[in-house]
């Protein structure tokens, strides 16, 4: 990770930088759902890569299980003074179905981002976007209408993914034998 290419006019934005990609980078070592992209050219840009169950849809309209899904990221020079989530976030994935993803732009909304919010915040409502943990089921306030009404219909099926995104550690005594 190369972040000598941060902005140095400002040492609080570089550190605050600094420490997300390393938060990041410890949650991606402790998960088995996602994979960091980080081009080294572009530190305040990340592409997540998570390796998890959601859904898609097919041009056919078929609604179907998809287990790759790519998210980019990209961090402001002013992110610690104003956040805005439809600037930051990219859903890089075509056809993904959820009422919070747009069908028509690559869109992702996370809800409410206020400047300062962690990287690993965002890649976790990111994850629980995808994975069904978390949806908007109101029409009127969500980015994909079909999907919303889709959901309402089958909640029963949520989450898709069941599996957390960190990896729960395990308490094990091993006795020898």
């Amino acid at each position: 990770m190369n972040t000598d290419l941060l902005d140095k006019s400002d040492p609080v934005y570089r550190r605050f930088m600094e420490r997300q990609l390393q938060d990041a980078l410890e949650l991606e070592h402790s998960s088995d759902l996602i994979r960091l992209h980080i081009p080294p050219m572009a530190p305040p840009h990340v592409v997540a890569e998570f390796r998890c169950t959601g859904l898609i849809r097919e041009g056919s309209g078929e609604i179907k299980e998809a287990s790759e899904f790519h998210v980019g990221i990209w961090f402001p020079p002013d992110y610690l003074r104003r956040a805005d989530a439809f600037e930051m976030l990219r859903m890089f994935t075509p056809n993904v179905w959820h009422p919070n993803v747009s069908r028509e732009h690559p869109l992702i909304c996370i809800g409410r981002l206020t400047p300062g919010t962690t990287l690993v915040d965002i890649l976790y409502q990111c994850f629980d976007i995808l994975t069904f943990q978390k949806y908007n089921p109101r029409e009127d306030d969500c980015m994909n209408k079909t999907a919303c009404a889709w959901a309402r219909e089958n909640h029963d099926r949520f989450p898709i993914d069941r599996r957390p995104l960190k990896r729960r550690p395990l308490d094990l005594e091993v006795e020898p034998l």
